[in-house]
């Protein structure tokens, strides 16, 4: 076989098509056949009515997302299936279009290991198949990143400089927050390009977010409505998890959940990212070109201090920060066998790493692992028809967290709903009549006593169930344990 057509057998966009189907084999047969979680409940009450400020769904309103959906929904029938193909193809075109641009960015073989990582990533391996934008969250700031950085090396900055901005104007249409988390790429890429193209950039990214906030307002009931959901939205988000309204307590419990997500995101790629990082040969080595390094750290760590002093709230938050991790892994682990002097085992360490995260995934009961997205899909159902087939509605009160519009969703009206936040009431009590029978739904609450009785259900999901001989107080106590008392 010649060069020529062993190199066009392997071109890249070979590879990246390869690396898109390998995508959507592994992501689309995962699609949950139920709506995942309560923000699942919102997209899909947007799709029949868009009203932020009826939490329909919450402000900003993530318009463009929405349309995306209706027109899925148009074809499907189902906005649950519309929200898993978006997040499988999302991530899927992630996959392939990390590969394309860290090619550019770096070299063929850290590209392909960047992917390789971002492709067997656990919690973005399970977004792909659940009823979440947030893989769409990873390909936007992929895309954006990109063009971003085509402006900053281009020799027609300017020009490259305006249509990077569209995209993210039109981006921010979709996620709101890469407003914040690309400005700093923006202003990176605004040095290089002049300051009459850096303002009709300005120019360009204030018109295409007039045009999303013009639109919202009008899908909706009007400007006012739109600004005023916002700002509910803010001074709850403010008051209940941030620093300023929060102190160091809510920094200390972001800084936790933070640690958390990306953990999960990383596991075995952890070690790769410790290896380029503390390796002084294998920083001075990236700092022969100070502004790539610089680069790569404005797009994995612009996100930082908002997710530490405002809010991070999911595991899928963090993947405006995992590719740039992911690519930082992949240096690592070309740094690694360098300082050990065994370049051949190069292959071993990224496939071992890859690997490694796979298996997690597959092979274990772990947050978010395959087992843990059948345990919570198969479980909603599975709990649906126990409650319906064996608890009649008279007298029953079923208990949740963090459900409440899932019960809603899928079981209807019929039954009495006890719903608590247990980040506003860590410590409570409700009065409760003799005779009543409590259900506890959600698998993460502990209950205490001996009056409670598990009924654990095929795919693992269980219900914790009890019967009130007499008039009873449920007790909660450090938000997530219930018990009862006389």
């Amino acid at each position: 076989m010649s060069d020529r057509v062993r190199s066009s057998l392997w071109s890249p966009a070979v590879i990246a098509a390869g690396l898109f189907v390998a995508g959507l084999a592994t992501r689309l047969p995962l699609g949950t056949e139920n709506l995942w979680a309560h923000d699942s409940v919102l997209y899909e009450r947007a799709v029949e009515r868009f009203d932020p400020l009826d939490q329909r769904p919450q402000a900003p309103g993530y318009l463009y997302y929405i349309l995306l959906l209706r027109a899925l929904v148009a074809v499907t029938g189902d906005a649950n299936r519309a929200m898993t193909l978006v997040s499988g193809f999302a991530g899927a075109a992630a996959i392939a279009l990390l590969y394309l641009f860290v090619r550019r960015l770096y070299d063929e073989r850290t590209g392909l290991f960047a992917a390789a990582f971002l492709f067997t990533s656990v919690t973005f391996w399970a977004y792909g198949g659940l009823a979440y934008p947030y893989t769409l969250l990873g390909l936007l700031t992929i895309t954006c990143a990109w063009l971003f950085w085509r402006a900053t090396v281009s020799s027609r900055a300017g020009p490259a400089l305006v249509v990077a901005s569209a995209a993210w104007g039109v981006a921010i249409g979709f996620r709101s927050d890469l407003a914040i988390f690309l400005a700093p790429l923006w202003l990176l890429a605004a040095t290089g390009a002049g300051i009459a193209w850096s303002a009709a950039s300005a120019l360009a990214v204030a018109a295409f977010v007039a045009a999303w906030i013009g639109l919202s307002a009008a899908a909706g009931n009007g400007l006012a409505a739109f600004l005023e959901a916002n700002r509910a939205q803010s001074e709850f988000i403010e008051r209940r998890y941030s620093v300023f309204g929060g102190g160091l307590a809510n920094l200390q419990r972001n800084a936790y959940e933070l640690s958390r997500f990306v953990a999960r995101a990383l596991y075995a790629l952890a070690p790769l990212v410790g290896a380029l990082l503390l390796s002084r040969d294998a920083l001075r080595a990236e700092l022969r070109d100070r502004r790539r390094v610089i680069f790569v750290a404005l797009w994995t760590l612009a996100p930082l201090p908002f997710y530490l002093l405002i809010h991070v709230g999911e595991y899928g938050y963090v993947f405006t920060m995992l590719p740039g991790l992911c690519v930082v892994a992949a240096r690592g682990a070309i740094a690694l066998v360098k300082a050990i002097h065994m370049p051949r085992l190069l292959p071993w360490v990224v496939g071992l790493a890859a690997a490694a995260n796979a298996a997690i995934f597959l092979f274990t009961p772990t947050p978010l692992s395959r087992d843990d997205l059948a345990r919570r899909d198969h479980g909603i159902s599975e709990k649906v028809a126990y409650v319906r087939q064996r608890i009649p509605p008279a007298g029953a009160v079923i208990v949740t967290a963090f459900d409440q519009l899932l019960i809603e969703r899928y079981i209807g009206s019929g039954y009495a709903l006890l719903a608590y936040d247990p980040d506003a009431e860590p410590r409570a009590s409700r009065s409760l009549a003799a005779g009543t029978r409590l259900v506890v739904w959600d698998d993460v609450l502990r209950t205490v006593g001996p009056e409670w009785q598990p009924a654990v259900l095929e795919h693992g999901a269980r219900l914790r169930i009890a019967r009130l001989e007499r008039a009873s107080v449920l007790e909660v106590r450090d938000g997530l344990e219930l018990g009862l008392a006389p």
